[in-house]
This record gives C-alpha cells, sequence and structure tokens, in this order.
C-alpha cells in the first residue's frame, strides 16, 4: 500500500494529470457537440447525419470517452519515462528492490488515473445529453457498471503498453513516437478482418455495441463482430505483453 500511496501522491501532485484530463474532455467535448449539439442547434446543416436519442446516446459517450487510447499511452509514457530519465527509479529500487512490486504499483496506479479521467469525460458527455439529446430515459444501472469496468480493462490494456514502451527505449520522445505510431497503425489495421481477431484498438471499440443512430455507422466500427470472450481475451493478451515488454525492457537495461 505504501507504494501505491507514493505514486497516487506522484500523481495528484503533479499538473500533467488534470492537463490531459482536460485535454480528454476537450476531444470527447468535440465529439458530443457534433453528434449531439450540432443537430439541435442547426438542424438544416446537420442534415444526414445520425440522430442519437437517449438512452442510446450514453453508450455512445460511454465509448468514445473509453477509446480516447492516446491517453493512457502518454500518460504511462510521460510518468514512468520522467523517472527513467533521473534518479527518481534508481532510488525507488534502492528503497524497495522488489522490481515486479515497482513495476505493478505504477502500473495500477496509472490505469486507475485513466479510468477515472475516462468517467470524467464520459460524465461530461451525459450532461451534453441531458441537456441537447432528444428522447427520455437513463442508462440502467447494469450498464453503467459496464461502461466503468470496460472501461478499466481498455486504460490497463493501453497502460501496459505505454509502460512497455517507454521501458524499452528509455527516452520520452522516443517512446511517445512508438506508442502514437501504434495507436495510429492499430486505427486502420483494426478495420482489415484477420488483424481485427487479435488487435487491441478493435477489442477496445467492441466491448461497447453501439449503433450510432441506426444509420449503419456500427458496420464501420472494429470489433463489432466479435464475441465478449474473444475481445477481453485480446485485451489480456495485450496486457501481458505490455507488462512482459516492461519488464524485459527493465531487466535489459537496468537504471
Amino acid at each position: 500500500m505504501s507504494l501505491l500511496r507514493a505514486e497516487y501522491r506522484k500523481i495528484s501532485r503533479r499538473k500533467l494529470f488534470p492537463i490531459m484530463m482536460l485535454l480528454l474532455v476537450a476531444f470527447v467535448g468535440l465529439g458530443a457537440f457534433f453528434l449531439i449539439v450540432f443537430g439541435e442547434i442547426a438542424p438544416e446543416a446537420a442534415e444526414g447525419l445520425p440522430v442519437l436519442e437517449k438512452p442510446e446516446v450514453y453508450a455512445v459517450g460511454a465509448q468514445q470517452s473509453a477509446t480516447q487510447t492516446w491517453f493512457p499511452l502518454i500518460l504511462a509514457v510521460v510518468l514512468l519515462g520522467g523517472e527513467l530519465s533521473t534518479t527518481v527509479w534508481a532510488t525507488s529500487l534502492t528503497r524497495d528492490s522488489r522490481k515486479l512490486r515497482q513495476i505493478l504499483a505504477r502500473f495500477g496506479t496509472y490505469s486507475a488515473a485513466t479510468t477515472i479521467a475516462f468517467m470524467v469525460a464520459f460524465a461530461f458527455w451525459v450532461i451534453l445529453a441531458l441537456i441537447f439529446a432528444p428522447g427520455e430515459g437513463f442508462m440502467e444501472t447494469s450498464e453503467l457498471i459496464g461502461a466503468v469496468w470496460k472501461s478499466a480493462l481498455i486504460a490497463i490494456a493501453w497502460t501496459a503498453l505505454g509502460a512497455g514502451a517507454v521501458a524499452v527505449l528509455r527516452s520520452v520522445g522516443p517512446a511517445i513516437g512508438a506508442g502514437l505510431a501504434i495507436w495510429f497503425a492499430e486505427s486502420f489495421l483494426a478495420l482489415w478482418g484477420p488483424w481485427e481477431n487479435v488487435s487491441i484498438t478493435a477489442a477496445s471499440t467492441g466491448l461497447f455495441q453501439v449503433d450510432f443512430g441506426g444509420g449503419g455507422f456500427a458496420g464501420f466500427v472494429p470489433g463489432g463482430g466479435l464475441e465478449m470472450w474473444h475481445m477481453l481475451a485480446i485485451l489480456a493478451a495485450w496486457t501481458v505483453l505490455g507488462l512482459g515488454v516492461t519488464w524485459w525492457g527493465l531487466q535489459r537495461r537496468d537504471a
């Protein structure tokens, strides 16, 4: 618990996390503007766009928030990379030499912080939907709980990738570049049938079964045809891969 408390203090006392969370909310808010608000304030200009109604609009918001997967990538790279590029990581090992515990403490803290950020962005989407989206009703309790644990799984998998990238490269800039390259490549490869079966992007988006207003856009969402067990297996495999690469990178080039 002391390691987790220490990592929590590091994040809470730095400006990085709130700044990144504001960016996340801005990106999700931009999507909400075009998918919810724009059609209400300019219906003629928005003709042809899908109409998101309550309560389906909330599932879309949960997906849009949790699939901003650049967030856990960059957060893990910057936080862990900042320690590896200074004496912080080496100092931590002198206090507690159990490297696995050190890795898991950071991994758990970064994943939890990302999940919280996803939920804050989703809350902003909900507020806009309550004001502007047509229809009535809200998510059922089971759906709301599902949005939380699905967001957490996505945060865990992508945090592992970010940690792995910076553990190997040991430099924040190149690690961010490598992480974003994976993110961009995955976004396109996930649309390719064979790769979709192992794609972390497809598994992340497919967890949320949404129809985007019944306009047929769901067919363009990667992972829509995958079974739940399949998506969970993909996320678990990528998580293990990311943590394995993290361990290997830190063992190979110890600070």
